[in-house]
């Protein structure tokens, strides 16, 4: 008897936590917000969630809010974000202008490149490389992607990288291509018959593109892409896949390494910074700025906003979370009646032992 008085107190207080949301505004901060993440490999995940303080969920969807939406790409965010009014996400600052979205101010700093820059706008991530390691002796491909690793940071290489929205420092000692294609001779000969391959990250995607567009007139070689995400980038160059019809020579992620990924030294390196944006339907007029903090809330499984804070993103999903684990261990069930402005009325439904 008190296992079951248990029971019904806990049901009890959550339902007392949901009943107390509002149904009578239709404001974004009082509407079930749904919330869009990149899969678990995904350097602009890790960015985001270790930026935030959410590092748990970088790699684990399981201590995500319940409800929450995977995707494929920062392409598939933008379409879902875009087609949904109560739909939050997070991209790449590199594909944020041409996106369609609201970009939200983070910790009350603007997501542009200046201020990545000047160290203000604080949630960002590198951009790295890495390439295979493993060549025979002398081989072309080797010094040719020798030669496009010094040409990425040559003084052409390092503009094409801040033309495709890389965040990356010119300076006036930088050297230009002229000056170090002595050291790779390799770009002179004839490499009609080399196929340099490409892939990794698809918020470096466009980078890589121009890059390799540029490298491919100077060094007369082929490139292709495949781009599938940070993931591929070591087991493509020096892990599983290196050796199989997905393997690449020139990888980019846009995260850090894992332990798991032992990249050889002198093989990796990074190549530029981004940011990651929050971002809204273009139409959300409620938010514009958002906290470290309460993006946390907003991702994590269970998490209640402080209603003091009325002009930033408000909602509850405690209670039903407690509900309905609670409910159906005991293999039970829940209905809901309500009613606009007279409140909600929650039966819980157990089988007669």
């Amino acid at each position: 008897m008190k296992f079951i008085k248990k029971v019904f107190l806990v049901l009890v207080l959550g339902v007392a936590v949901l009943a107390a949301c509002s149904c009578e505004d239709k404001k974004f901060e009082e509407q079930k917000i749904t919330v869009y993440t990149r899969d678990t490999t995904s350097g602009t995940r890790d960015g985001f969630f270790t930026g935030i303080g959410f590092k748990e969920a970088a790699t684990d969807n399981a201590p995500l809010v319940e409800g929450f939406v995977e995707v494929t790409g920062n392409g598939d965010i933008i379409a879902k974000v875009q087609a949904d009014e109560y739909g939050i996400g997070y991209i790449s600052l590199a594909s944020y202008a041409d996106s369609g979205l609201k970009g939200l101010k983070y910790e009350g700093v603007e997501p542009k490149e200046a201020n990545v820059l000047d160290g203000s706008y604080e949630l960002t991530r590198n951009f790295n490389y890495i390439v295979r390691n493993d060549y025979a002796a002398g081989s072309k491909e080797q010094k040719l992607v020798d030669a496009f690793v010094a040409y990425m940071f040559s003084k052409e290489g390092k503009e094409i990288i801040k033309s495709k929205d890389g965040i990356i420092e010119i300076k006036a000692t930088d050297k230009k291509w002229a000056d170090l294609k002595a050291s790779h001779p390799v770009a002179d000969e004839d490499n009609a018959s080399v196929t340099l391959r490409l892939g990794g990250s698809t918020s470096v995607q466009k980078v890589a593109e121009a890059l390799s567009a540029a490298f491919k007139e100077i060094a007369g070689c082929k490139v292709s892409h495949n781009h599938t995400g940070s993931g591929a980038a070591y087991k493509a160059t020096q892990g599983s896949e290196k050796d199989g019809a997905t393997g690449l020579d020139i990888v980019f992620a846009s995260r850090e390494f894992k332990d798991s990924e032992p990249a050889a030294a002198g093989t990796h390196g990074k190549l530029c910074v981004d940011a990651i944006v929050a971002v809204v339907h273009k139409d959300n007029k409620q938010i514009s700025g958002v906290l470290a903090s309460q993006l946390k809330k907003i991702y994590e499984r269970f998490y209640r906003v402080d209603k003091g804070r009325s002009q930033e993103i408000e909602g509850t999903r405690l209670g039903l979370a407690i509900v309905k684990y609670v409910v159906l261990a005991y293999d039970g069930r829940i209905e809901l009646d309500s009613t606009l402005g007279l409140g909600s009325k929650f039966t819980v439904y157990f089988k007669k032992a």
